[in-house]
């Protein structure tokens, strides 16, 4: 009975202790943006990339469910050691999995051209396409957007309107 009960709590503990790493990365690096989140978010100056990178790659080599939502949260922690090229990598990759999160991130990538060139128009769909995925802060995106001298739809009138999606009703 003792021989049972000792393999039972062995595999108890693996368990656990995988479950416990693919949890680490939803809370070492979650977006605040992200719909889809199961943790609270962190703050992008609070990362502790290492950890985080770390943390993530060892959930997406585990091969579980959520892969798309760790490609984006590790990419967080890319961008917060300065490897843009990785973490773009890692918000493609995830945007391609059809996450949302990951397609507002792409977004911003392209509206404030930081790790991709800026391209306004290519935000612009992005964030549309966030939106309409449930992602609510790509209003907020698209409000800025529009109040951009330099977009070509510039709109002062359709960034308020934008503004007040993201704050509600």
């Amino acid at each position: 009975m003792s021989m049972k009960l000792t393999t039972f709590t062995l595999m108890l503990a693996v368990i656990s202790t995988q479950a416990l790493a693919i949890e680490d990365c939803d809370v070492l690096g979650s977006l605040e943006a992200d719909p889809h989140s199961v943790s609270a978010p962190v703050s992008f100056q609070e990362i502790q990339s290492d950890i985080l990178i770390e943390t993530c790659t060892n959930a997406i080599e585990n091969k579980g469910d959520n892969l798309a939502r760790f490609h984006l949260i590790r990419a967080r922690g890319y961008l917060r050691s300065g490897s843009y090229q990785r973490a773009v990598s890692d918000i493609t990759i995830s945007h391609e999995m059809g996450y949302p999160a990951a397609t507002f991130a792409r977004a911003t990538l392209y509206h404030f051209g930081e790790a991709l060139p800026q391209d306004l128009t290519k935000a612009a769909e992005l964030y549309q396409q966030a939106y309409d995925e449930g992602v609510k802060w790509a209003a907020r995106g698209l409000s800025m957007l529009y109040e951009d001298a330099s977009f070509k739809d510039y709109s002062l009138d359709t960034s308020k309107a934008w503004l007040q999606r993201f704050d509600g009703p």
